[in-house]
């Protein structure tokens, strides 16, 4: 009966997190539409991060509707000045992407490479400033700066974390029902997870960094990274 119990518990606890997880994915589209994408994409991406966060922590105590709402509405302007400069780059990226049928060989393969390249840098800038906004209560010039370092100074972390999303969107492509339903929740779920993880490490101040030193202490001892520090306070 106790093994029974348990086995049924960890299903419980599973189907809670899909139902959260669907909740977060309709909440996010509904964010979207509602400031009809251009600058709704951003507050909900940010909302969103928010719940998934809150939930990794067991910090939930509002819910997730009445989370994502009051996130959405109090740092909606901010999550926009966050977003800016990756929605100007998303444009020009689709704009350089639009010419390279009309280039030939050569120079349409450099430029798909460099466009590539850039989009992926982007997107992990992207997915860490959600992650940084949540966890520190800085500027949008201060998070968009520990953005764009966090990934060049983690290539472990964005390497495996490419590697996640693009197994991520393989799997979604071959089940294309499963977006409307989780799609982008789980994107956001485990870019978060991946950014958080290493903002641990970095942060002696993170809410998981004691934790970690505590169950090892010499590591604790031997960090010595200046940049979450300098990052954060925007220097």
């Amino acid at each position: 009966m106790i093994a029974e119990s348990g086995w049924a518990g960890r299903v419980m606890s599973w189907l809670r997190v899909v139902a959260a997880l669907i909740v977060v994915n309709l909440l996010f589209v509904l964010g979207t539409v509602v400031g009809l994408v251009v600058l709704g994409l951003a507050p909900a991406a940010l909302a969103a991060t928010t719940c998934l966060t809150l939930m990794r922590d067991g910090e939930l105590e509002s819910g997730l509707v009445r989370t994502f709402a009051r996130t959405y509405r109090s740092r909606f302007w901010c999550a926009n000045l966050i977003g800016l400069p990756f929605g100007v780059i998303a444009v020009l990226l689709a704009l350089d992407t639009a010419v390279l049928s009309a280039l030939d060989g050569a120079v349409s393969a450099a430029l798909a490479g460099f466009t590539w390249v850039v989009g992926a840098g982007a997107l992990l800038a992207f997915t860490a400033a959600l992650t940084v906004a949540v966890r520190y209560a800085e500027t949008p010039g201060a998070v968009l700066r520990y953005a764009a370092v966090l990934p060049f100074t983690s290539p472990v972390m964005s390497l495996a974390l490419l590697v996640t999303l693009a197994v991520v969107g393989i799997a979604l492509g071959l089940l294309p029902m499963l977006i409307p339903l989780v799609g982008f929740a789980i994107v956001l779920f485990v870019a978060g997870w991946f950014v958080d993880h290493r903002l641990a490490a970095l942060d002696p101040d993170h809410p998981r960094a004691a934790d970690r030193h505590a169950a090892d202490p010499v590591a604790a001892e031997l960090r010595a990274d200046p940049l979450p520090a300098a990052a954060a306070s925007g220097h």
